[in-house]
């Protein structure tokens, strides 16, 4: 899948989230802007080279995801991975629970109405935001396996 991309003005983007537009998530935004795949803080410090410190990456991730910019995905790798929401299509990943490839794929909500349904609980009267992650061997680890 090819995911689709408007190049975001991150000064704009921060200030009508109420957040300063300091150097350090600019650099951040940048990054994850980039990246077609969810980064691991290890990943995104590696790609800063130093511009930013980790306290500074860590604050700006939470700061970022608390005001929907950015978003926190749960891949099933014992930490945290985030990927830039602003400007992208809603989109899953596929992971590979051998090699831990990672794969942006789009579900056809609209074609599936009723796995529209069922995302509604009964106990809530709205929803705001979900995740669906898929897990499995990719083609390359099957291979191996066989």
């Amino acid at each position: 899948m090819s995911q689709k991309r408007n190049k975001l003005n991150y000064s704009d983007l921060l200030r009508q989230a109420g957040l300063k537009a300091t150097q350090g998530r600019i650099l951040l935004l940048d990054i994850l802007e980039k990246e077609p795949k969810p980064l691991t803080v290890y990943q995104i410090e590696k790609k800063l080279a130093g511009a930013v410190d980790q306290v500074t990456v860590y604050r700006s991730l939470n700061a970022l995801t608390a005001v929907g910019i950015v978003k926190r995905v749960n891949l099933e790798h014992d930490h945290a991975h985030f990927e830039i929401v602003a400007g992208r299509e809603h989109h899953h990943h596929a992971v590979c629970r051998n090699c831990g490839h990672i794969e942006v794929i789009e579900v056809p909500h609209a074609a599936k109405p009723e796995l529209e349904a069922l995302t509604y609980a009964k106990t809530f009267s709205t929803l705001d935001n979900y995740s669906l992650e898929f897990f499995g061997l990719c083609k390359k680890c099957l291979k191996q396996k066989v």
